[in-house]
């Protein structure tokens, strides 16, 4: 081969050798000349589940080597799943795994090994068999409440909680309190301690039900009321003026908004009492008794007939009560400069 003729055999190759790799490596493989002479088994599902609800995985077989040999593998070759329990095998692909049992009292999670089979027939006219598993983890579900509140529940007061569980959201639930059982996600709690604490199962016929996780409330008082005080002339503050001859007082126990908002059928107040001082001048605060208020409302036009102009008095309120959804009177601590007020007769 003269240098010429060399020189162009070397330049038809660098040229040409690339576009023939690649024709090589991307032909398309005819279905009917090939075969699958091995396989592996393969299941494919969520890493974890919570207990009660189905776990399912995908399997199939991924071929391993295939052959020319397509003439010795009977028409219509088609594997069937087997499951072994307590996994149970839908259709050609779905593996379906129940989870009701499989957590124990008292324990919060665990690691579930599960297997199967592919029977596929073998080249040549035999059956095999290809096995493939997996594991999954089973979990109590969080329970997730919604409250009035934020995050807890009012003390002797009905607050409505409404129960969820991702995860479950078509199965049955049954929910104890403190005070009993009832079916559903929704329930009214009426506390009287510190905190309180519900537990939320799994309901499951023929058997005992399934406790799926507890969730516990820590308990408050309502927010504190407010009084306010009305004078013939209207609203009166104290240290303000008050005429001896009309010396008639209305208290009025005013609800938080929020509270009274969410909770109206909690959030009445009475206030029955008040111990009344009388001050002369520079002498020493005497008492003028201890008085009933009708409807939050303090006559005391009589019982400062010989008082004088100038002259003070000091009001302070007693049993101030608030009335449940029950009819129930719960007493309110209120501070004592909330519940004191003073005023100058005129």
């Amino acid at each position: 081969m003269t240098t010429t003729k060399e020189l162009r055999y070397y330049v038809m190759l660098a040229l040409y050798f690339p576009i023939l790799l690649y024709s090589v490596s991307t032909f398309e493989v005819d279905e009917d000349a090939y075969a699958v002479k091995q396989y592996r088994g393969v299941a494919v599902g969520a890493p974890s589940v919570v207990v009660g609800q189905r776990f399912s995985a995908r399997a199939f077989l991924a071929a391993e080597r295939l052959t020319t040999a397509q003439a010795q593998a009977p028409d219509g070759m088609q594997p069937t799943l087997v499951a072994n329990p307590p996994l149970t095998a839908q259709g050609d692909s779905l593996l379906v795994l129940p989870t009701d049992t499989l957590l124990a009292p008292g324990e919060d999670r665990t690691r579930v090994s599960y297997s199967a089979y592919f029977e596929a027939p073998r080249l040549g006219g035999t059956s095999q068999r290809i096995p493939l598993s997996g594991s999954v983890t089973v979990r109590r579900p969080e329970i997730v409440a919604r409250t009035e509140t934020a995050r807890a529940l009012y003390r002797r007061t009905r607050n409505r909680v409404r129960l969820s569980v991702p995860g479950l959201p078509e199965r049955a639930l049954r929910v104890v309190g403190p005070t009993g059982s009832t079916d559903g996600t929704t329930l009214s709690l009426s506390p009287t301690g510190s905190r309180t604490r519900i537990r939320v199962f799994l309901k499951r016929p023929n058997t005992t039900d399934l406790l799926l996780g507890t969730r516990t409330f820590p308990v408050i008082s309502p927010p504190r009321p407010e009084i306010r005080v009305r004078s013939a002339q209207g609203a009166i503050a104290s240290g303000a003026p008050l005429s001896r001859r009309r010396a008639v007082l209305h208290f009025q126990v005013a609800p938080d908004r929020a509270f009274l908002r969410r909770h109206p059928n909690d959030a009445q107040y009475v206030v029955k009492r008040a111990t009344v001082y009388l001050r002369r001048g520079d002498m020493a605060s005497e008492s003028l008794g201890t008085f009933s208020l009708d409807d939050g409302r303090l006559v005391l036009t009589d019982a400062l007939r010989t008082a004088r102009a100038g002259d003070q008095i000091v009001v302070r309120l007693q049993d101030i009560a608030r009335l449940t959804h029950r009819g129930q009177r719960v007493e309110v601590a209120l501070r004592e400069t909330s519940r004191t007020f003073g005023f100058v007769l005129s």
